[in-house]
């Protein structure tokens, strides 16, 4: 194993798998962003009638 070239990757690595957390990050926050307007126009979604 050339340990040269590993470790020359190793910024491109990182850089991948930072932009997998940001892009998961950003989705969880654009579906509780989501929830929290649904639940605001919709006050009664979801519950059961009584």
């Amino acid at each position: 194993m050339n340990v040269s070239l590993f470790l020359e990757t190793l910024p491109i690595m990182l850089k991948g798998m930072l932009g997998i957390f940001v892009v998961t990050g950003v989705l969880i926050l654009l579906i509780v962003g989501l929830n929290f307007i649904s639940a605001r126009f919709f006050p009664d979604n979801g519950k059961k009638p009584q």
